[in-house]
């Protein structure tokens, strides 16, 4: 299990005159475009078991846990893009470095 921190986090925006705003980076937004990005070339099954992921990361709050299935996806996703910035690092690092969690079952 895989966990991800999905709060905001605050970010620095040009503006159009050259001023610099900040701004907060909304996490599950850009987890879920990452996930269903045009360049991973998803086909339509594929595209349908990511919606399960999609709704774990809707649903969360402040924390997102995933399955290794489920992470594993996440993060080949965030290895095939290209083009990441400056303001998604953040991102890219609570991806990339997800702290795994050692789940025991109920009872054992």
């Amino acid at each position: 299990m895989r966990k991800i921190d999905v709060s905001k986090y605050e970010v620095v925006v040009a503006a159009l005159d050259g001023q610099k705003n900040t701004d907060f980076y909304d996490m599950k937004e850009s987890l879920s475009i990452c996930l269903f990005h045009p360049n991973l070339q998803l086909n339509g099954r594929e595209l349908l078991r990511r919606g399960k992921i999609l709704d774990k990361i809707e649903q969360a709050d402040g924390e997102l846990m995933l399955e290794e299935a489920e992470y594993s996806k996440l993060k080949s996703a965030f290895e095939q893009i290209k083009g990441f910035g400056k303001n998604d690092l953040e991102m890219v690092s609570r991806v990339l470095n997800a702290e795994r969690i050692e789940v025991k079952e109920k009872g054992a």
